[in-house]
């Protein structure tokens, strides 16, 4: 593995750790009043192009981390509906 790639891989991990606190927040409170519906939504289309342009330029780090971030986002919405619905 080529040391670009691996500083991708390891920027990516460190910048899509970010939203598992806001993740486990919600699950364990129950709560996402302070959380906006909006901003995981757009974070999720910007990351799905990101994903794309990944895809397209074969990038490893960009693929796998913007896929997984896609899924955390996907969580908080998840969350943030079900706490708007109690």
């Amino acid at each position: 593995m080529d040391t670009l790639t691996l500083l991708g891989l390891i920027a990516g991990f460190i910048t899509t750790l970010g939203f598992i606190p806001q993740l486990l927040k919600g699950y364990r409170t129950g709560s996402m009043e302070d959380v906006s519906l909006t901003m995981p939504l757009v974070l999720m289309l910007g990351m799905g192009m990101w994903l794309t342009y990944g895809v397209l330029t074969e990038d490893p780090p960009i693929i796998i981390w913007n896929a997984v971030s896609i899924v955390l986002n996907a969580g908080i919405v998840l969350l943030k509906v079900r706490s708007n619905g109690r």
